[in-house]
């Protein structure tokens, strides 16, 4: 995991006292919501908050469109909602788990444009989801380092931390 603070950038890390220096981080913590809206129509969330409480990151019907990136019995939605599943792990991607991150990304983009209400979720609400949403703001116009603004922004220092995600400031994003 790359640091909340300097995000591994080699001019920020040797006075970044989150990290010591290392750019890396060892832990993070769980978000307080369990989604916030990044741009309008496009959420991101997870199936863990602080609260603990399980039926806080239930979704019924409150979104046209939910993407799971990991899926939990009883969290939801209903199942009048469209729903699609892409199980991925938080962890680099190989060319065909890449493909379908970007088919999905395509999806949600396409569902904003149509003025549909999207959450993508995974277990935290940080990583894997950050990575999908920012995907889908760059095909809704956005740049790279845009998108992971947004994405952090709306979720916290701790989103898109995963360095096979996103790379350091100055590297290839995305």
């Amino acid at each position: 995991m790359l640091c909340h603070a300097c995000y591994a950038d080699p001019a920020a890390m040797p006075d970044c006292a989150a990290c010591r220096g290392t750019g890396r981080a060892t832990s993070m913590p769980l978000c307080a919501d369990p989604w916030n809206e990044v741009v309008p129509g496009l959420w991101q969330g997870g199936h863990d908050v602080r609260s603990q409480d399980p039926a806080a990151c239930v979704v019924r019907d409150e979104f046209d469109l939910v993407v799971s990136l990991t899926t939990r019995a009883g969290y939801g939605p209903d199942p009048e909602v469209e729903h699609v599943v892409l199980r991925l792990a938080d962890a680099a991607l190989d060319a065909p788990a890449a493909a379908r991150v970007d088919e999905v990304a395509r999806t949600v983009a396409t569902a904003v444009r149509d003025g549909r209400s999207v959450l993508v979720r995974c277990s935290g609400g940080l990583n894997r989801s950050g990575l999908v949403v920012a995907i889908a703001l760059v095909h809704l116009g956005h740049t790279s380092d845009e998108a992971v603004a947004l994405v952090r922004a709306a979720r916290g220092p701790w989103a898109l931390t995963n360095p096979a995600f996103v790379a350091p400031r100055g590297g290839r994003r995305g």
